[in-house]
């Protein structure tokens, strides 16, 4: 073998393995907590690396056994690529895109494939070309099957359009393998265009994609970070601070043909008795059960938040008149309906909920929304507890036993 194919050949396995250093160096970071898909990553830029030596053993060699196995390694380090960029824009848990590893079944075939008795060398490229193209269309249609295209970041996009790319190339390559037979690498001036395309995308894609799907994996963790600050760590909901800049962001640009925006301040009725009687294990589980229900009553662009201790918010876009008072009172209702139970106990929940409104296209100012809803929330809970109330009215007090 020429001194030229050693050097190319060493330098790719050098690149493959610092690229598989830097995504273990990832991997092995505390701050990073989304690595789904870096160790399929990882195993994929060692399958090409241990590939591309192989293809330098001649062809006689175990009667074509290390081509054939160069071959499948190198398509099955593709297809683990594209497996880990799909699984890394599921949900933690969710089962893997396409339910199955069907996505390595070209590489597993095509060994067999090309040591079939009878086949020609010309035909064993075609097959490898054939192999390569579907491992990536199944990865392109696992990433089509996986996660929300809207929610992909551009590092992740980058990705996808290198490999949809490289399937434009692989399809040209055995366009061409098929109108124009070929029993061999041509590493001279003779070598096609389509050649020269598909020998770049092989070696170079999997270094930009490299590259993108760590960027991808630095700011699907930004967009955690960012989320677990805006969130309250017992039930989930935004925290206030995150509630309020949506607020403040909301009122500060209404839509013209908007309906009405709603602020529902909401109180947990006899928290602390709750507290007292059943202990701070059964409060909070009693603060997720509202959360639950809170969640439940959400439409498309309403907030829900916790606004501290027993005090829930919600803000209802685009409702029309009377609305907001109905949701409010199914939610009311649902929380009434079940107490929580808890080790055996039934601990029982009410709530008491303040409305305030304004008109959709008028701006408003979040304090002076946040004071009426609170007034009102006191109205409820001077009236008895257990009830919405969305206007200032004289309220009766309770008798006293």
């Amino acid at each position: 073998m020429d001194p030229w194919r050693v050097t190319f050949l060493s330098l790719f396995v050098l690149l493959c393995a610092a690229l598989g250093t830097m995504v273990w160096l990832v991997r092995r970071s505390e701050r990073i907590r989304q690595r789904r898909g870096l160790r399929e990553w990882g195993v994929g830029l060692a399958l090409q690396a241990l590939s591309w030596p192989l293809f330098a053993v001649p062809p006689t060699v175990l009667g074509g056994t290390v081509q054939a196995l160069a071959c499948a390694l190198l398509v099955a380090g593709h297809a683990a690529l594209l497996r880990a960029l799909a699984r890394g824009q599921q949900d933690r848990g969710q089962a893997p895109a396409g339910g199955s590893l069907v996505i390595y079944l070209p590489a597993v075939l095509l060994p067999a494939a090309i040591l079939w008795p009878g086949t020609s060398a010309a035909q064993h490229i075609g097959m490898f070309w054939a192999a390569a193209l579907a491992s990536l269309l199944l990865g392109l249609w696992q990433l089509a099957t996986s996660g929300r295209a809207a929610e992909r970041g551009n590092a992740e996009r980058v990705v996808i359009a290198i490999y949809a790319g490289a399937g434009l190339v692989c399809a040209l390559r055995l366009l061409e393998q098929w109108t124009r037979p070929q029993s061999g690498p041509a590493f001279d001036a003779s070598i096609t265009p389509a050649q020269q395309l598909a020998l770049a995308y092989f070696l170079l894609a999997p270094v930009f994609a490299t590259f993108a799907f760590v960027l991808s994996q630095l700011e699907r963790q930004q967009r955690v970070l960012e989320g677990l600050a805006a969130a309250d760590p017992l039930t989930g909901l935004d925290n206030r601070r995150a509630f309020f800049e949506q607020l403040d962001r909301r009122l500060a640009t209404p839509a013209e043909d908007a309906g009405l925006t709603a602020l529902l301040m909401i109180d947990v009725d006899g928290f602390k008795g709750v507290n007292d009687q059943h202990g701070h294990a059964v409060g909070d589980q009693v603060l997720r059960a509202v959360a639950g229900a809170l969640r439940a009553t959400l439409q498309a662009g309403d907030i829900a938040g916790r606004f501290g201790g027993d005090e829930f918010c919600l803000l209802l876009l685009d409702v029309a008149p009377g609305d907001a008072g109905r949701r409010a009172e199914r939610l009311r209702a649902a929380v009434a309906a079940r107490p929580v139970r808890v080790d055996g106990r039934d601990a029982a929940v009410t709530l008491s909920i303040g409305i305030a409104q304004v008109r959709g296209g008028r701006s408003a100012d979040p304090d002076a929304l946040l004071a009426v809803a609170d007034r009102r929330l006191y109205l409820a809970k001077r009236a008895g507890r257990n009830r919405v109330i969305d206007r200032d009215i004289e309220v009766e007090l309770p008798s006293r036993a």
